[in-house]
């Protein structure tokens, strides 16, 4: 007996479904809201979804792969649309047809008779379809090793999953990822405990994926996924998190999980590269159905795609995992209204990640406005819609964002080409004050590296640290006013040379001062020779009066000046070093930062930080 749940918030659509599918010799269960139907989803499989208006509080659009994420198996959905939503219903992508109400038996029951015997035709026929073949399938999926068939599975294996990778290749297009799974096992693991933890690693998958990802068992112990929509920053991401939910379980702690990835670009059909070409995608939360098939109808027939949202909480796990261009929100709705909603989307929002933001209301109130805008909304839109003023109020709105996010990487990358420069600047004029010294070759570089290094281990930004790096690299600029002769003297210095080589701090900020862009460069060049105690030069500072980068780069200097050969010397053995930054932590050095690199050396037992 086929199994049928049918979802819809009008109660006499559910019993009029279910008096024409028990007359039929069906099984029929009915629910009224959506949430009842996905918590009924969770440990229940049926045959098929019959859908009704639930499917806005599903995410309209979005409403069968809200269904297909809950669901164990790819249960076929059969939409129902009232008259006034016909039009707006057929738009929904995904299901497996549509039918209109009021209900007409014959009708009904005619296309889920048709859906179920193609259902039946579809695990019963292996043969490959006419209108392709495997070669040309196999040709879509660039970028992998196997030629053959685009996979690590031969070509049994892949015509067995022929049938279900048509499906995806005519959906998606652009660039996918293949991931595969191996569950490794001891040897002493029986066959039907083996059997047992991949079915319960399948299931497991099965709950972490979204609708529009492919699993297929590519092996005894091994699961092979196709993963199209997923941005190559999140590929990481996602393998971790399966892998991490896994280790939680019962399984998971004696078993191992290795995972390789590959990219596919998959090429879709017509429709998918329609639905790829640029279309602005929109989301809409509203508490009120109404409002949110109105916002539908008026945006898709401006080709653009749509995701009803019925709450500020389901906005926010949305976007977890969803990227849309612009979200229109009802201010007023139950539970957590649209303000509150904002204020926590700052809070989850990093940098860059912004997604701009139209209020709706139906308020005249000019202080609800004054607040919205304040909380980082773009715009206010009256309900109820005027069509022309809200496509072109949304159009407007996505169009300037683009705008600015394209002048922002256009200036990012100009800035970062600016950085380049003058960072390649620096290492030039680094390398030339070294090459005034025979015996110091490459000090400013590994001065450079260790500070960027104590800084990090400090906690330092990047930023912070890449300015300590130029900071290393100009610390001895001073030496260029010192002549050879006494920087390369082999012999002791007398008291008026060791005066010229102590002047050379002062005369590196004076030189550095002059890059007002950069002015922390001159603290450096000045103060990385002051002592903790005070008994330094040129200022005789002491303890935190000393600029922090300066103590940093002090204890970087000294370092390298004992792990470098020197005219007078070889390199200091490293137990001989420890002993020396042990000896002047609190006297000729920040204490911290002392530390810091002690710990340094006792992660470099090969002694590898010394010059070469």
């Amino acid at each position: 007996m086929n199994w049928i749940v049918v979802a819809d918030s009008d109660v006499s659509a559910l019993r009029t479904a279910g008096q024409i599918l028990c007359r039929q010799q069906m099984r029929m269960t009915g629910f009224n809201s959506a949430q009842t139907l996905l918590d009924f989803l969770k440990d229940n499989q049926p045959d098929l979804i019959l859908l009704g208006n639930v499917l806005w509080e599903l995410g309209g659009f979005e409403a069968i792969s809200a269904l297909k994420h809950s669901a164990h198996g790819d249960v076929p959905v059969l939409l129902m649309a009232d008259a006034d939503s016909r039009e707006l219903v057929s738009q929904v992508k995904g299901a497996a047809g549509l039918v209109n109400k009021p209900l007409e038996p014959a009708v009904l029951t005619a296309t889920v008779r048709e859906i179920f015997a193609m259902r039946e035709q579809h695990s019963q026929d292996s043969a490959f379809p006419a209108r392709s073949n495997l070669e040309e399938i196999a040709s879509s999926l660039e970028e992998c090793n196997d030629a053959s068939n685009g996979m690590w599975m031969g070509k049994e294996a892949f015509g067995n999953v022929y049938r279900h990778m048509l499906r995806y290749l005519d959906r998606y297009h652009g660039i996918a990822f293949q991931v595969l799974f191996t569950v490794e096992m001891s040897k002493e693991t029986s066959e039907a405990t083996r059997e047992e933890i991949m079915a319960q690693f399948k299931r497991q998958l099965q709950k972490t994926l979204r609708s529009s990802d492919m699993m297929l068992e590519s092996g005894l112990n091994q699961v092979f996924l196709l993963l199209p929509e997923v941005q190559e920053s999140d590929i990481g991401h996602v393998i971790f998190r399966i892998i991490d939910e896994w280790k939680r379980t019962e399984y998971g702690a004696f078993t191992d999980i290795a995972s390789e990835v590959r990219r596919a670009k998959l090429d879709g059909g017509e429709s998918a590269r329609e639905m790829r070409s640029g279309a602005d995608w929109v989301v809409v939360v509203d508490d009120d159905v109404a409002n949110l098939k109105i916002a539908g109808t008026i945006l898709s027939k401006q080709h653009m795609r749509v995701t009803a949202l019925r709450s500020g909480q389901a906005l926010l796990d949305y976007l977890r995992d969803n990227r849309p261009d612009l979200i229109l929100m009802d201010v007023r709705m139950p539970g957590m209204d649209g303000f509150e909603t904002m204020r926590r989307l700052k809070q989850a929002w990093g940098p860059g990640q912004e997604i701009p933001v139209i209020f709706l209301t139906a308020d005249e109130n000019a202080e609800s406005e004054t607040q919205g805008l304040a909380l980082g909304a773009m715009d206010f839109i009256k309900k109820p819609f005027v069509p022309d003023v809200l496509t072109l109020r949304v159009r407007h709105i996505i169009e300037l964002t683009r705008l600015q996010k394209n002048l922002a990487e256009e200036v990012e990358i100009k800035t970062q080409e600016n950085e380049n420069l003058s960072l390649r600047v620096v290492q030039t004029l680094a390398e030339a004050i070294d090459a005034k010294d025979t015996y110091t070759n490459g000090h400013s570089g590994r001065v450079a590296t260790y500070s960027r290094e104590i800084a990090k281990r400090y906690g330092y930004s990047l930023k912070r640290q890449d300015e300590i790096y130029m900071m290393g690299l100009l610390h001895d600029v001073g030496k260029i006013g010192v002549p050879d002769s006494i920087i390369n003297k082999p012999a002791k210095l007398t008291d008026e040379e060791y005066d010229q080589i102590k002047a050379h701090p002062v005369m590196g900020a004076r030189i550095l001062k002059n890059i007002k862009e950069r002015p922390k460069l001159a603290v450096g060049a000045r103060w990385h020779h002051e002592r903790y105690d005070g008994k330094g030069y040129p200022d005789g500072l002491s303890g935190t009066d000393i600029p922090e980068e300066a103590r940093i780069i002090a204890v970087a200097d000294a370092y390298d000046a004992m792990t470098s050969r020197r005219s007078y010397r070889q390199i200091l053995p490293q137990a001989a070093v420890r002993q020396e930054l042990e000896r002047g932590r609190g006297t000729q050095f920040d204490p911290e930062f002392a530390d810091i690199m002690l710990q340094m050396m006792a992660e470099d037992p090969e002694y590898q930080m010394s010059e070469k």
